[in-house]
């Protein structure tokens, strides 16, 4: 995860965090879209992401108002 967003220059890596079943992985860069272009092939192809989403964040993390989409890796179609 963390080579495919350096090699598309799209932003950082910063972290994981594991607890009750599940695992949340942190990634921040300018523009959500081209972030999650960077990394689907590598959710896609991860055994251990099925069942898993994405929220692309339009916004800075500490924007409580900032717009967010839900993407499911078996559709990756947008969950309403």
């Amino acid at each position: 995860m963390q080579q495919a967003i350096s090699n598309a220059d799209v932003g950082e890596f910063d972290g994981d965090e594991f607890g009750g079943g599940e695992c949340t992985l942190y990634m921040y860069g300018p523009d959500a879209e081209e972030l999650f272009v960077a990394i689907e092939p590598v959710l896609k192809s991860s055994a251990a992401a099925v069942g898993g989403y994405a929220i692309k964040r339009f916004g800075a993390a500490t924007d409580p108002n900032a717009n967010e989409v839900r993407i499911s890796w078996q559709t990756g179609l947008p969950s309403h």
